[in-house]
């Protein structure tokens, strides 16, 4: 029997999250409608893209309990640290009232420089040392919190949160009325600091304080994909902890892939974590949606190219939260399906998307 080629998963969370309705048309996306139209389609239970992501190396979420991401993904982005203990992703937010609700922002907007990281940092740290908690921030933006004693809590991942009222999403738990009570006093400690008042006489969004999720002790990682390309450092904690083999998304738009020509076993599992659609989708810009959007135009009718010439033996498009796409070189001659392309399936799944968006996680 022939050997089996290597199958690929490509993880694309915010593919179907942009809302384009009354926005103006599309680019054409001819490789991603013939992918979604030939394909096997399936609709999953909801999902949230991080958990799908840790699930392609076999490490599941234990229903009520948040998946341990803030210390993979430290792993990655300050291997040098001594990882023991709980550690909580702390972004650094921004929070504004809006009528009787806070809204919460986040992310590349806040242009948070390390200067400015460093003190609000070294001040948090200074307040709060006596109780067991402490900032690290290997970028400026991404924020970690280590506690000494693991809280009962469940939390929501800031990419439910952002853009959304605070009151659906706040922790819960036996330790949630302590945790809530120091975050406020962050937000205290935040208001009156020289950082944030430079930053509201330049007309620029103040630090409100820090959204912790994503908490809980290093994991082990079960196993791990042939390869995974991905920048995310989820993407490249999971590979250190479970020691498989990691490249960055630039490896996809060399020449001729070469990372398919590197000596992959039959039945290799390649993961690919494309995220470039994701912050927009949430955030609804709306320009840098669709500037990624071609790049995975592209990136798709290479993989497919790959496919036809059976160096690929399956592809499968998930967008990490309902619905995967599994396309097979006979699939491809499915030249008789007509529908179901890109712009068609935005409205309902899209609709869905930022539905479920909106929701704290249940699994």
């Amino acid at each position: 029997m022939p050997a089996t080629k290597p199958s690929l998963q490509l993880l694309c969370p915010g593919l179907f999250g942009a809302d384009v309705d009354g926005a103006g048309p599309l680019d054409r996306t001819p490789a991603l409608d013939r992918l979604l139209v030939r394909a096997n389609a399936r609709e999953t239970q909801p999902r949230d893209p991080p958990e799908t992501l840790a699930g392609a190396f076999g490490l599941k979420t234990p229903a009520g309990l948040d998946l341990p991401s803030a210390a993979l993904c430290l792993l990655a982005e300050a291997p040098e640290l001594a990882l023991d203990g709980d550690w909580f992703h702390a972004d650094p937010v921004h929070l504004h009232a809006d009528r009787d609700r806070l809204l919460l922002f986040a992310g590349p907007s806040l242009e948070l420089e390390l200067a400015e990281a460093a003190a609000l940092v070294a001040a948090f740290n200074a307040h709060f040392a006596e109780d067991g908690l402490r900032l690290v921030a290997p970028r400026p933006g991404s924020w970690y919190l280590r506690v000494e004693v693991g809280p009962r809590l469940r939390t929501s991942p800031l990419h439910a949160v952002t853009g959304q009222a605070l009151d659906a999403f706040l922790p819960t738990g036996a330790d949630a009325r302590a945790w809530n009570r120091w975050q406020n006093e962050a937000q205290m400690l935040f208001y009156q600091h020289p950082v944030n008042q430079e930053r509201q006489r330049l007309g620029r969004p103040t630090i409100s304080g820090v959204w912790t999720w994503g908490g809980g002790v290093l994991p082990k990682v079960p196993d791990a994909p042939a390869m995974t390309i991905a920048d995310h450092p989820l993407a490249a904690g999971l590979v250190r902890a479970a020691g498989g083999h990691l490249l960055g998304l630039d490896a996809l738009t060399a020449a001729p892939l070469a990372w398919l020509e590197s000596g992959l076993r039959p039945s290799a599992e390649v993961v690919i974590f494309w995220d470039a659609l994701w912050w927009p989708a949430l955030t609804e810009a709306r320009d840098a949606w669709c500037a990624a959007l071609a790049d995975l135009e592209a990136l798709v009718a290479r993989l497919c190219a790959e496919l036809a010439a059976g160096r690929l033996g399956s592809v499968t498009l998930d967008d990490g939260q309902r619905w995967t796409f599994t396309l097979t070189v006979w699939g491809q001659r499915r030249v008789w399906r007509r529908g179901g392309g890109l712009r068609e399936r935005l409205g309902s799944m899209g609709a869905a998307a930022r539905r479920g968006r909106g929701a704290a996680p249940t699994a």
